[in-house]
């Protein structure tokens, strides 16, 4: 591939994580930070998940259906997971029944000094997430209670 042609790449694959693919949000955020002077490097990894959506063309997200009608979310983050700004990465995923509604990973705001910190920003970007998810629920009375969803952390 062309250094030329990184942008436009990018922008389709872009278009093809929101439409169909949000496993490859963390992949195309790491890329798209590059996109005004890519290397390389970049493009090979453009390549790689090219060849990981090839490969992945079968599997997907399944809606069934709801077992159990709350919200329920996991968060993780990874302390300085970008060398660059020394920031970590928040992640989480909120579930609804059985299918996922609302997922995130992002750079973090503030730079965090250790891994407890980071845990906590991932944490408490993730309650609030799931705060709105859940008051969202009840207003279309899909939920019983306006309370706020479990939200497990690995740490």
């Amino acid at each position: 591939m062309k250094l030329v042609s990184y942008a436009p790449t990018v922008g389709s694959l872009m278009y093809v994580m929101v439409a169909t693919q949000p496993d490859i949000a963390h992949a195309m955020g790491v890329v798209s930070r590059f996109m005004h002077n890519p290397s390389r490097l970049h493009c090979n990894v453009v390549k790689h998940v090219f060849r990981y959506l090839v490969d992945t063309k079968d599997h997907g997200i399944l809606f069934g259906p709801n077992k159990n009608s709350g919200v329920v979310g996991y968060t993780d983050s990874n302390f300085v997971g970008c060398v660059d700004s020394r920031k970590s990465t928040t992640r989480y995923c909120f579930k609804f029944g059985n299918g996922a509604i609302s997922w995130k990973s992002k750079l973090q705001e503030c730079t965090t000094t250790s891994t407890t910190e980071a845990e906590y920003v991932a944490a408490s970007d993730a309650a609030k997430e799931g705060l709105w998810l859940s008051r969202l629920a009840h207003t279309f009375r899909q939920v019983e209670s306006n309370s706020a969803p479990a939200v497990y952390n690995d740490s």
